[in-house]
């Protein structure tokens, strides 16, 4: 099977983009005559992503989540029905309502027929998928329970997204003030300013020190700013290169984690995304060796990946899964007491689900209240800078006034 990407139109004359499955040019122009379409141009398609599809540096463009989350709702549901992969991928297409999900489910059934597995399919053309997805759907694809996954991966993603729209929605009207007082600022600087400050200077007093000091900031501003543009460029390409390059990569990890509070949300992090991916393995009902391992999969600090492997080669070696998972230095207690019991009392799945389901609301609580006291904080700093200015601007009046008052 093939991937041809057509443009076709409607009866009453819409255009229409995407991409079909078929054994050749004419099976896909035949399965476009089915659907009601009058095929304009069909032209097969090769390999992985496609170029529209692609990013920066020619990367494929990962997935949105909120899309992602759409697709796995969908998935869970057809799989639940009794639907095989491939048709359940065949329904996604035919109701998906945006472009972006009818190609991937295409693409995604084209290298599924090919022989490829569902998870490698999916990684394959959604561009770079998050690592406990595409671990949760290995192990759903070894234990048989792909729907059972794709019911997990759909309820955590759909809360993962109501927190971030959450945390987005309190920062808008901040994030709004804080760009209209950097306008009004920048046009008392360069507008008002140095009219009042020409008046003053002809009186032959000096300016106060708070107006000279910002005086001399906007004219380091303006006399350099393509240097200083260029700067800022470099620095944005500078960290570019530091997320690709896996050396650098991991030595900016280690000076994060080393920050309290960064530190602090990086290993709470860690923590719900292993225990995620650990309840979805453990839940799937494959080995727990297996399941370590697909849980450090996900880890991208080099410390912690390091711990995870250790861990899974512990128990390997034939020791509890309570002691290999003492080894994780971003686990809490509560979170090895919940693992512990569930191992003690044969409920190894649930307690492992209670202890992600924990972990993630720790964390999301931690974002939430950084976000809330972001909020004060960040008006705190613009009401300093709009009043600095305000201050620079009107201590020559004052100075001026009480020079010519009797």
């Amino acid at each position: 099977m093939k991937t041809f990407a057509f443009v076709a139109y409607t009866p009453d004359g819409k255009r229409r983009k995407g991409v079909v499955v078929a054994e050749n040019a004419a099976g896909a122009s035949a399965e476009l005559r089915a659907r009601g379409l009058m095929p304009a141009e069909v032209v097969a398609r090769a390999g992985a992503a496609p170029a529209g599809r692609r990013g920066l540096f020619g990367r494929p463009r990962r997935l949105d989540r909120d899309l992602l989350a759409v697709f796995t709702r969908q998935m869970a549901v057809l799989l639940g029905a009794g639907l095989s992969a491939d048709a359940a991928l065949d329904a996604v297409q035919a109701s998906a309502g945006a472009a972006r999900l009818e190609t991937l489910a295409a693409e995604t059934k084209a290298r599924l027929l090919a022989g490829e597995p569902f998870s490698a399919a999916l990684a394959a053309t959604a561009g770079e998928l998050p690592a406990y997805v595409t671990a949760a759907l290995r192990a759903g694809e070894q234990s048989g329970e792909l729907a059972a996954v794709f019911q997990t991966l759909a309820d955590h993603l759909e809360a993962s997204g109501a927190e971030r729209a959450q945390i987005a929605s309190a920062l808008v009207y901040p994030a709004f003030v804080a760009a209209v007082s950097v306008v009004v600022a920048f046009v008392l600087m360069t507008s008002v300013a140095p009219e009042i400050i020409g008046m003053f200077e002809a009186t032959g007093r000096p300016l106060p020190e708070l107006t000279q000091a910002l005086m001399a900031v906007t004219g380091v501003v303006e006399a350099r700013w393509p240097e200083l543009l260029a700067a800022a460029a470099a620095l944005t390409l500078a960290l570019v290169v530091v997320a690709r390059v896996a050396a650098l990569r991991a030595r900016r990890d280690r000076l994060l984690m080393r920050l309290p509070l960064v530190g602090r949300l990086g290993r709470m992090a860690a923590e719900a995304q292993y225990l995620r991916t650990l309840a979805l393995v453990v839940n799937s009902r494959l080995p727990l060796v297996e399941a370590l391992r697909s849980a450090a999969a996900v880890l991208r600090q080099d410390r912690h990946l390091a711990e995870a492997q250790a861990a899974a080669e512990t128990l390997r070696r034939g020791a509890s899964l309570a002691a290999a998972l003492a080894q994780l230095s971003f686990l809490s207690p509560v979170a090895r007491q919940l693992v512990q019991a569930g191992e003690a009392s044969a409920r190894l799945g649930p307690m492992t689900e209670r202890a992600a389901r924990l972990a993630e609301t720790w964390s999301a609580t931690e974002r939430k209240r950084i976000a809330v006291l972001l909020e004060p904080m960040l008006m705190i700093v613009v009401g300093m800078m709009v009043l600095t200015i305000v201050l620079a601007v009107l201590l020559p009046i004052f100075d001026l006034q009480s020079s010519i008052a009797p």
